[in-house]
């Protein structure tokens, strides 16, 4: 039959040639995933091989209206996505505009439709709830932890959601995305973490362009470079990066590094809140030996946390906060470094601090007595110095209690608390 409609094909002109006949299906997939859904199904009636050569086509492009029955619509999705499930997909469209008042579908289908999907690698994703009232479908988190094809996959996501407010990018070091475009008009809060490796040397970029940001957390010693567009009015920020500087010194002869380095402090500049890690702060303590820090004129509150005894960096970072009240010393729980001769030389008055808390247990090290004492003595208008003691020198609590209480302190009204 089919040799037979064949022939009465080539009858009609005996020097026509049917070259999409000697083309191989999976090309012919490719062309037909240009076509509508509806209209690829109907190329079926062709010949046996065009019979089920439409359900390989990597792609779904359908209109509810399409059909008679809102079910029927239902189930031909359900069907077509069963079928080759190993498969991946180039495209998911669908339209649908249900105004039956006393019909409710199941919003989880759709969210199952996607789940779906996203577990074939879909490229593209386009939904329109053209109903009256919209449904309102929550998309399952599946679709912000796929595997992105490439560095426009990702960046174009994120620039076609215009009420996106809160974004979390937790990325590992395969990822294979060497630059991470983050532009956002509606972007309240943004954090990006990766795992650390500081075996790997990589070039990798992430530039954000979200002039309504107010929060701010970066957790990633692998990107070379960050990059702040167009910075708002941050509050908040949560800063434990090195530029990728973990294995290789800062290098003051390398002026595009400095200048990425300064750029980056001056879009996070605005902030009120800041956690900084004292890798971040080695960073930019080496900054500073080669040019005069941004100041942090907003910064109110400001917790450090240290991996070990490097509170040489410290006096350098205060003095560029001349607004700050608060002053919170962590501790991190990673190897210790052990730090240089700290705060040697002269230093300027610390004169809006109010309140400092050493949340590192202190155990009356030489370092750690210069640090109060540096705190003590250069604060204008301390009111409060909280720290606490290792339960390890319970012996000479009392001494180092006494040392202590002996430091001068430039603000006479000052309370030193021990926990």
């Amino acid at each position: 039959m089919d040799e037979d409609r064949e022939k009465h094909v080539r009858a009609k002109g005996s020097d026509e040639v049917d070259w999409i006949s000697k083309l191989p299906d999976c090309l012919l997939c490719e062309v037909l995933l240009n076509l509508p859904t509806k209209d690829v199904v109907k190329t079926s009636v062709l010949s046996t091989r065009w019979r089920n050569l439409w359900k390989h086509v990597p792609g779904l492009d359908l209109d509810n209206s399409d059909f008679q029955e809102f079910n029927t619509f239902l189930n031909f999705v359900d069907s077509f996505l069963d079928f080759n499930s190993e498969s991946c997909l180039e495209t998911f469209m669908l339209k649908y505009d249900y105004d039956d008042d006393d019909y409710e579908p199941e919003i989880s289908i759709i969210g199952g439709w996607i789940n779906t999907i996203v577990t074939r690698n879909v490229k593209h994703i386009d939904v329109l709830d053209d109903s009256y009232g919209s449904w309102e479908i929550q998309l399952p988190s599946s679709i912000y932890t796929s595997k992105f094809a490439d560095n426009l996959a990702l960046e174009t996501l994120i620039t076609k959601c215009p009420v996106l407010e809160s974004l979390i990018i937790e990325r590992c070091f395969c990822d294979d995305i060497e630059v991470l475009r983050v532009r956002s008009q509606s972007l309240l809060s943004f954090t990006h973490v990766a795992d650390s490796d500081e075996g790997v040397v990589e070039d990798l970029v992430v530039e954000i362009d979200a002039p309504k940001l107010e929060y701010l957390r970066l957790s990633d010693h692998r990107v070379a470079s960050f990059i702040i567009n167009k910075p708002g009015r941050l509050v908040e920020a949560d800063i434990d990066i090195v530029f990728n500087l973990s294995s290789e010194k800062f290098n003051p002869d390398d002026l595009p590094k400095r200048t990425m380095i300064r750029n980056f402090l001056v879009g996070i500049s605005t902030v009120k809140d800041m956690v900084i890690s004292s890798s971040t702060l080695e960073v930019i303590y080496d900054f500073s030996r080669c040019e005069r820090l941004p100041l942090f004129r907003n910064l109110s509150v400001l917790r450090v946390e240290f991996y070990g005894y490097r509170w040489e960096m410290l006096p350098i970072f205060l003095e560029s906060c001349p607004n700050l009240k608060t002053l919170v010393v962590k501790s991190a729980r990673y190897k210790e470094k052990q730090g240089n001769i700290i705060l040697s030389g002269p230093r300027r008055f610390l004169s809006s601090l109010e309140y400092v808390k050493i949340e590192r247990p202190l155990k009356g090290d030489a370092m750690e007595m210069k640090l109060v004492s540096y705190l003590l003595e250069n604060s204008t208008i301390l009111k409060k110095l909280t720290l606490c003691l290792d339960d390890s020198i319970k012996k000479e609590e009392s001494v180092i209690l006494k040392e202590l209480l002996a430091i001068p302190r430039l603000s006479t009204p000052c309370k030193v608390v021990v926990l």
